[in-house]
This record gives C-alpha cells, sequence and structure tokens, in this order.
C-alpha cells in the first residue's frame, strides 16, 4: 500500500512538471511588456562607433560619444528611439519622419547625447586614437 501511495506521488509530479514546464504566458486585453519602435529602424541596442544603417531612405552612422544615429546627408539631423531630431536655429523639433511633420520640442525631452549640443555640421564626434592617428601624422 505504501509502494502505491509513493508510485501515485511519483506519477503527480512528474505531470505536474510537465505542466509547468509547458505553461505559456498569455496576456489578454492588455500589452505584453513588448514596446515596439516606430517604423522598424536600427537596433535598439548600442552599436559600434561609426555603425552604418539605411532607414527611410537616408544612411544613418552610429555616434557611439552622443548615444545616437546621425543623418549622414542633413546637418543637425539625429535619429533615436524610432524618432527623428533636428536642431533649427534655436529650438529643437521632433518627428517620426525625416521629412517631417515637424514638432518643437523642449531640450528636457531630447536624448542626452543632444542635450547642450552646439548647432554644427552634426557629423560624429571623433574619438582620440580610433582611427585617425595616421591622419593626424600625415598633416604634420
Amino acid at each position: 500500500m505504501k509502494h502505491k501511495y509513493s508510485f501515485l506521488l511519483a506519477v503527480a509530479l512528474i505531470c505536474a512538471a510537465i505542466v509547468l514546464v509547458s505553461c505559456r504566458s498569455l496576456t489578454i486585453g492588455g500589452s505584453s511588456g513588448h514596446k515596439h519602435g516606430l517604423g522598424h529602424g536600427p537596433p535598439p541596442h548600442a552599436p559600434a562607433h561609426g555603425y552604418r544603417q539605411k532607414h527611410q531612405g537616408v544612411e544613418l552612422v552610429y555616434d557611439s560619444g552622443r548615444g545616437v544615429y546621425v543623418v549622414v546627408e542633413l546637418p543637425n539631423h539625429f535619429y533615436f528611439g524610432g524618432r527623428y531630431y533636428r536642431q533649427r536655429e534655436s529650438q529643437w523639433e521632433i518627428g517620426v519622419h525625416v521629412n517631417g511633420p515637424w514638432e518643437v520640442v523642449v531640450e528636457e525631452s531630447l536624448p542626452k547625447g543632444l542635450r547642450g549640443k552646439k548647432k554644427g555640421k552634426g557629423k560624429p564626434k571623433v574619438h582620440p586614437g580610433r582611427g585617425l592617428g595616421l591622419e593626424k601624422k600625415k598633416n604634420k
């Protein structure tokens, strides 16, 4: 009789383990917690400095100093988190497409790498020791 209960207990534990292993999470009427980016843009992870990506017909280069992508052909245009940012005059604008529409955004809402940025060409920052040593020596 004792062996019968041990056998039944073992079968019950195995069945419970199989059920637990095969469990799947199902969300009904809500968010699964996964946030989708807009327009299937560049990867959300931080790629290597200089990583190139095409998005919406423009070439983007990752600037690790700022932590954002720089739009190569358009000065003062950047891409981060599914949105484009551009600086015009003394204000920043945001849009979901490189051609707009654009809305004014406050500096506090910008990605950290763009806050306090002075107007310039929007080219990636050059980091010391990353491929420019020969150029510097040639210019001396």
